[in-house]
């Protein structure tokens, strides 16, 4: 007979992270080989912090590390650095102020917006890791990776930063809509991805909510990462969204660009990274000038 979870343990919710998780960094991280998780870019792979604390998680805390896919254009995108672990704690601080303001609710009951903290982890040593394909590559020493606790339960994409949503989750949209607003139309919050949760794996007692984690912010200064896709992000998350009835509570639904300035983005679920955008748009450059010259 099989063991049985004990009630109220991590395997039986998502565990929320601690106010102030500290830097205390004495331990190490054990690295599951394998992935468990694959998507078009990059691997996920589950670690455990052991002999200590690691980046402040404390020692037996289940994580999960991200790397690009290690051969393809993907290859090419930068790693992530402290840049991405700031972006995340802006985004953590604007679903708070979005909460607040909004009080999302699902049957009756509230449905806040929480996103995962985040640190930034490095490889000691080169790490032997396998692929979606059980191919072996090699993570270099000294390469940098975003850390986060893992997130129990069904992973969904919400909304990308190319203009794709999912239709369905109406309460994510409107935050990424109001980000733009209470930014002063700087900044908005898209690529929301994580766990809706259903009332099967509570978080801090709520059966409803969205945990998300490794969003992206589009500003117009294009100060937040690979993710950042600057005005032409937002340009395009504002073509194809539908105020909804989220909208309409925050009263946002007259505020939108007036007019789009950057050229339309191919729609895509999966993430879209600006080096490789650049590179499209050279490449398409260079077949115009190309064509000129016929």
């Amino acid at each position: 007979m099989g063991k049985r979870g004990r009630q109220g343990s991590s395997h039986s919710r998502n565990g929320a992270d601690a106010d102030t998780r500290g830097g205390r960094n004495n331990g190490t991280l054990d690295f599951a080989e394998q992935p468990m998780g694959v998507g078009e870019s990059r691997l996920a792979f589950r670690c455990r912090v052991r002999d200590g604390c690691y980046r402040g998680y404390t020692e037996g805390s289940y994580c999960i590390f991200k790397l690009f896919k290690p051969e393809g254009r993907y290859a090419r995108v930068q790693s992530v650095g402290a840049e991405d672990v700031a972006m995340q704690l802006t985004v953590k601080r604007l679903a708070e102020q979005f909460n607040d303001v909004c009080q999302p609710t699902k049957q009756q009951q509230p449905c806040e917006i929480v996103v995962r903290d985040a640190a930034l982890g490095e490889f000691d040593d080169g790490e032997r890791l396998r692929d979606a394909s059980g191919r072996v590559f090699r993570a270099e020493a000294g390469q940098t990776f975003l850390l986060e606790r893992e997130i129990r339960g069904q992973f969904e994409k919400f909304n990308s930063n190319s203009g794709w949503t999912s239709g369905s989750d109406p309460i994510v949209d409107a935050f990424s809509h109001w980000s733009w607003v209470s930014s002063g139309q700087r900044q908005l919050v898209c690529d929301c991805q994580g766990h809706r949760g259903d009332g099967s794996l509570p978080h801090l007692g709520n059966p409803y909510y969205y945990l998300l984690t490794d969003p992206a912010i589009c500003s117009a200064s294009r100060e937040f990462g690979e993710g950042d896709l600057g005005q032409r992000g937002i340009d395009a998350f504002f073509r194809h969204h539908t105020c909804n009835e989220w909208c309409e509570k925050l009263d946002i639904e007259y505020e939108r660009p007036e007019y789009f300035r950057t050229a339309e983005l191919p729609r895509r679920q999966s993430t879209t990274y600006n080096t490789l955008v650049r590179e499209d748009d050279d490449e398409d450059d260079s077949e115009d000038d190309s064509d000129s010259d016929g």
